[in-house]
């Protein structure tokens, strides 16, 4: 698209201030050339008010001829009503914003009250296996998940049903022992035979948290499934973090090396 303006050769710029004390520039042109018009895209008239912010405080006339159509109806409407449209636009964005973070922030602050429960229930516990059941038992009832697994490589110091041991006979839990890194939670899909392994079941999860169990080494996982993509990649993990620390500091001393 191009438009015909007629344009002539600028001689002189006078600065001058607006009512508001804003610099801006009258140009002196030496005329109208008829038989030489300048043929601008619209892509340069773009640029040059884009430069010339202070273009229509010289030509505000223009502003009544301006055709502007309305965003749905495609009708012509005035500069201020579009302005009026596109600031109700901005807002109502804005409020979408503003309510996606609190709701945010409310979950948040209720998951926080959960990890806080946990954390009150697993210090209570007298033995490793009254810590280990209650784990399991947290998990089911108060987090809601619906497949729970706590596996370590190695036998512990003491023998805790509950606790499960996976030999690195297997090619799987060698490449899961590999992949685990402490304090980095892993959420998303496995590959089944890891589903199958960890959690003793054929039926498939639609996504799955490990939850690394070490501090400098790790040394087993608290694995958690789920029918739904509940535990989908992009998850936050700082309260599983937090309970995977918790976890490890009440068990690691089952194993040497944690």
């Amino acid at each position: 698209m191009s438009l015909n303006l007629n344009v002539g050769t600028p001689k002189s710029a006078t600065k001058t201030l607006d009512a508001h004390g804003n610099e801006i520039f009258a140009y002196e042109r030496l005329g109208h050339d008829v038989e030489g018009k300048h043929r601008l895209s619209a892509e340069q008239v773009v640029n040059y008010l884009d430069q010339n912010r202070t273009f229509f405080h010289l030509f505000p006339n223009l502003l009544d001829e301006l055709s502007i159509p309305h965003p749905k109806s495609g009708q012509a409407v005035s500069l201020l009503e579009r302005q009026v449209f596109q600031l109700r636009e901005q807002r109502d964005a804005l409020q979408v914003a503003v309510d996606l973070q609190l709701d945010i922030v409310g979950e948040n602050a209720e998951l926080s009250q959960k990890v806080q429960q946990f954390t009150k229930a697993l210090m209570a516990t007298q033995s490793e296996q009254a810590a280990v059941e209650c784990i399991i038992e947290q998990m089911k009832t108060l987090f809601k998940v619906e497949h729970i697994a706590l596996v370590s490589w190695d036998v512990p110091k003491v023998s805790v049903q509950g606790m499960n041991q996976l030999g690195l006979s297997q090619t799987w839990v060698s490449a899961l022992k590999t992949t685990l890194q402490a304090e980095h939670p892993i959420c998303g899909l496995v590959e089944k035979e890891w589903q199958k392994g960890l959690f003793s079941t054929g039926q498939a999860m639609q996504s799955v948290c490990l939850l690394p169990l070490g501090n400098t080494k790790v040394w087993g996982v608290l694995a958690l499934g789920s029918q739904t993509d509940r535990f989908h990649p992009s998850l936050g993990t700082y309260f599983l973090k937090m309970m995977a620390e918790l976890v490890s500091a009440k068990l690691g001393h089952l194993f040497s090396h944690a």
